[in-house]
């Protein structure tokens, strides 16, 4: 995997959506990504990595005395106010 390599991709239509082809060695291995738009563009994140890294610090909580505890979120629902 790469980190930190800008590339050109080329932006088409596709129907009545915009799409991009992504180089090959940017491909997802999940059928479904999340788009993030930020000041600098938009971010694509997998959304099964994301889970993957979710559960992996959830499993760490207890694991050393100075580690934090986690719980679930009780306000799963409410909307978070992220800087965009």
């Amino acid at each position: 995997m790469h980190f930190m390599k800008t590339v050109t991709a080329k932006v088409f239509q596709s129907g009545n959506s915009q799409a991009i082809r992504l180089p090959k060695s940017f491909r997802f291995e999940t059928a479904t990504v999340s788009l993030t738009r930020t000041p600098r563009g938009i971010l694509i994140t997998d959304d099964a990595d994301l889970k993957r890294r979710s559960n992996a610090l959830a499993r760490l909580g207890g694991s050393c005395p100075d580690f934090p505890e986690t719980t679930a979120n009780p306000h799963e629902d409410s909307p978070r106010d992220f800087p965009l």
